[in-house]
């Protein structure tokens, strides 16, 4: 009964995360880690971190669990497979660079693709049962 709603639930946590992560500045309270010059977790951070590391571990494992499904899907369309992938390492390189360089707006763009990833990869071991 959990399987079924693994993917649910970890992306239930993980928008619970982000909600709280894009909380406004004036909430966060105060810094615990400086991380870049304009980037430090504060204490209102570290709450969004919690679920939002949750939610992606338990739909990560469902992944794991899934792989032969995925593995499945990808060979079927090994363009859009290869496509998947390319866009999910992108995304996921913008995102962390953004935290270390002057170009604060492309974690929006990184943390797009790699979620539009996320989601493709979940339908698509749906689609293959389990």
């Amino acid at each position: 009964m959990m399987r079924r709603r693994a993917f649910p639930l970890g992306f239930g946590l993980s928008a619970v995360g982000l909600l709280v992560l894009a909380a406004p500045a004036s909430w966060e309270g105060p810094v615990l880690v400086d991380v870049a010059p304009g980037h430090a977790i504060a204490l209102l951070d570290a709450a969004g971190i919690v679920p939002l590391v949750l939610g992606s571990t338990i739909v990560f494992q469902e992944f794991w669990r899934r792989r032969g499904q995925l593995a499945q899907s990808m060979s079927n369309r090994p363009g859009a497979g290869l496509g998947a992938v390319f866009a999910a390492g992108l995304g996921l390189g913008l995102l962390i660079a953004s935290a270390f360089s002057g170009f604060f707006w492309w974690w929006a763009v990184g943390a797009a693709l790699f979620a539009c990833t996320v989601v493709a990869a979940a339908a698509a071991t749906a689609l293959w049962g389990g």
